[in-house]
């Protein structure tokens, strides 16, 4: 059994704290209130919550709440300021240090006071790259950097301990990398980008990447919108989320190459988020609210009986 937390993301919204079950049914525990959270990360007995615009002035915050030992959360210790508008991701390392992505504000913070803002050059597309838009901060395997994409830049930067940049690589102009995930042994890392609906692999050594291979990840007669939005790797398969043919897609990485296996409807509109527990998948349908519920074997996704109906639920991790 696992406790699994999803961020419901209205004025009346809050965390909802669920036991998955190894059944694949989920049982509620708890509702944790909270105005409009983006993000969430647990770390060390604490959940913390990126609020949208809990302060006055558009800036959006962090909250962290201690948790007990069943896992729900019960008490806020403090809500600070993440020094940006749009706080949309969230990193805690195992020495609980914090590091927030802003994406309206283009920067990447260290609270509780370092701040660097993106200035470089953007890409071709006039309308979502118009400015730097940080999307996504996180830690590598050896627990020595801190890499955040720009889906304005098409970037993926990686920043030592105290955001001083120690190289920064790129996908294909326009792409707009949004999110990051590492292959297993470390040596990979695989980034999703939201305008072009396609993934990048990248060799990763000593805090530098270099890019290897991008493969689309919608079938070739699709003529919808689309924008891609999560990842996640397990094993020798990588999963992504479309956003507009509302699937998830399944990868493979061999020789330097990616290869699309297939394409799994999500069960609802808008999967901005999902995550691996076990041999479930479990997929956050923002634009039609509900969470859908999937046994995984290996590339096959078997949507269960399962399902949640939420708001806007973006956000779930474990």
């Amino acid at each position: 059994m696992h406790n699994i937390y999803i961020a419901d993301c209205v004025h009346d919204g809050g965390v909802y704290t669920y036991r998955l079950h190894s059944d694949g049914t989920a049982e509620l525990l708890l509702k944790t209130p909270a105005d409009r959270p983006m993000y969430l990360a647990k770390k060390n007995g604490k959940l913390y919550v990126l609020l949208r615009e809990p302060f006055c002035g558009n800036v959006s915050g962090l909250a962290v709440y201690e948790t007990d030992q069943t896992g729900k959360p019960h008490t806020c210790i403090a809500t600070v300021p993440v020094h940006g508008v749009c706080g949309c991701h969230l990193c805690v390392t195992e020495e609980e240090q914090v590091y927030v992505a802003n994406y309206l504000s283009g920067n990447v913070v260290h609270l509780p006071k370092t701040v660097v803002t993106h200035t470089d050059k953007c890409g071709p597309n006039e309308v979502r790259q118009d400015m730097p838009h940080t999307h996504y901060v996180g830690q590598s395997p050896d627990n020595t950097y801190i890499l955040a994409t720009d889906l304005g830049q098409d970037s993926i930067t990686v920043y030592d301990s105290e955001l001083n940049e120690v190289s920064t690589a790129y996908v294909p102009a326009g792409s707009g990398a949004r999110h990051l995930a590492f292959s297993e042994d470390g040596k990979k890392l695989f980034c999703v980008n939201e305008l072009a609906s396609s993934v990048s692999a990248f060799a990763y050594e000593n805090g530098k990447l270099s890019l290897l291979d991008t493969a689309n990840i919608l079938p070739e007669d699709f003529t919808g919108q689309n924008t891609a939005a999560a990842i996640r790797v397990r094993g020798e398969f990588i999963y992504a989320s479309n956003r507009g043919h509302n699937s998830i897609a399944c990868l493979t990485f061999h020789n330097g190459k990616l290869k699309l296996l297939n394409l799994t409807p999500c069960g609802g509109r808008g999967p901005r988020d999902f995550n691996l527990f076990d041999n479930f998948l479990v997929c956050t349908n923002e634009d039609s609210g509900n969470v859908t519920f999937f046994q995984v074997d290996g590339e096959k996704l078997v949507k269960l009986e399962t399902e949640l109906q939420l708001n806007s639920p973006l956000c779930v991790i474990g």
